[in-house]
């Protein structure tokens, strides 16, 4: 509760303090995923929408997107950023994803990953809803060290919410049925891409 309440007083300015450098390499990002013609694709912590543009712009007219965030003040922003008709917003906690199983191709973490409280539980709960070969992304726009010292700086709820090392998220990502198929953690860009063990 605490985290939802931090997130739902950042939300009035939160895009405000996206850059034009954080949305060359959001896309940069999103223009290297395998997003195939008619894709149902979980933006989980989606906040006010960042992925939005960078998503719907290498989708097609079937595809679907749905965000996922616990703050309703963050959604609230988000439908006002003039977003695609494909776009549907949910609010609910990653550990309890109200969608069915095998519902999902890709299921996208951009910014958001640290803030999981129980890392595996809700690496199973985007196992559970994507499709056997399905995809899962945990991304962001510095590597994993600047991450963690940023979050430790601002201190308060986040100061603890900390990418786990790369041993640490293999394991993490094995108990939750996934396979970790690319690992990338570069001073302007952190990507995992994970797959879905099919069952």
């Amino acid at each position: 509760m605490q985290l939802k309440q931090y997130f739902d007083e950042l939300a009035p300015n939160w895009s405000e303090h996206v850059t034009e450098e954080t949305r060359h390499r959001i896309a940069a990002i999103v223009g290297q995923l395998d997003i195939r013609p008619g894709y149902c694709i979980l933006d989980v912590g989606s906040g006010t929408g960042v992925l939005l543009s960078s998503l719907t712009a290498n989708m097609n007219a079937e595809g679907r997107i749905i965000a996922l965030d616990i703050s309703g003040h963050m959604l609230r922003e988000g439908r006002g950023n003039h977003v695609p008709s494909m776009t549907d917003f949910i609010q609910a906690d990653a550990m309890v994803v109200p969608l069915a199983d095998r519902s999902i191709d890709m299921a996208i973490c951009n910014s958001v990953f640290p803030h999981f409280s129980d890392k595996v539980r809700a690496l199973e709960e985007m196992a559970r809803v994507l499709k056997n070969n399905g995809s899962l992304i945990i991304c962001h726009t510095m590597g994993r060290d600047m991450i963690n010292q940023l979050h430790q700086s601002i201190g308060g709820v986040v100061a603890h919410d900390l990418l786990p090392d790369e041993p640490q998220l293999r394991q993490q990502t094995k108990q939750a049925g996934l396979r970790i198929t690319h690992f990338e953690d570069r001073a302007e860009r952190y990507l995992v891409i994970a797959e879905k063990r099919r069952r």
